[in-house]
């Protein structure tokens, strides 16, 4: 733990990345940046993000996803259409609550029926202005990446917070698990 004029820098987080199990389409909101889904998942996913220069990042791997630029809190698709949505590590980027809960809103709209929600989101403290995030990932075939995030703190996002927010939305748990400075959260639309 590393704190420097209120900035929070966690220890280096290892982090083994899952295939997700689905033959259908996976929405990864936030997909820009590292564009961990698209590259593990490839031509199965739509990867949005907000900004151009994050998507044009994440297309230097190589990955065959398809990409739009894209607002989470409004999305471009129709209801009902997507198998899995994902938020993987961008959440943080959402620093005002009412923003996280628009966006969750449309992730549960553009959800087929008893579509599923992939969660995984560094917690971030109240008591720090800035939190840096250190992820080693390891990909399902080995690769290996780095990644470090940088976000705004203050956001008090925590495993209990957001699964509660899930809940009042209308997804049910399936699961979660708390890893002290990440945690990841698998829901269901009911």
């Amino acid at each position: 733990m590393e704190e420097q004029s209120s900035t929070y820098t966690t220890p280096i987080q290892k982090i083994a990345l899952k295939q997700i199990q689905t033959e259908g389409v996976i929405l990864d909101i936030g997909g820009g940046g590292e564009g961990l889904v698209s590259r593990i998942e490839g031509t199965k996913v739509c990867a949005v993000d907000i900004r151009i220069s994050e998507i044009r990042e994440a297309q230097i791997h190589g990955p065959p996803s398809n990409w739009f630029v894209s607002d989470g809190q409004s999305l471009c698709f129709q209801e009902n259409v997507f198998d899995v949505v994902t938020l993987w590590f961008s959440l943080g980027y959402m620093s005002d609550w009412s923003i996280k809960q628009k966006v969750l809103e449309e992730a549960y709209r553009v959800l087929g029926e008893s579509g599923r929600l992939s969660i995984l989101a560094s917690r971030i403290q109240e008591s720090c202005e800035r939190l840096t995030f250190w992820g080693h990932f390891t990909f399902p075939d080995g690769t290996i990446s780095q990644i470090g995030y940088g976000v705004r703190g203050g956001q008090e996002q925590t495993l209990e917070r957001v699964t509660e927010l899930l809940s009042e939305i209308g997804f049910k748990i399936r699961s979660h698990e708390d890893n002290n400075e990440w945690f990841e959260i698998q829901a269901v639309k009911i």
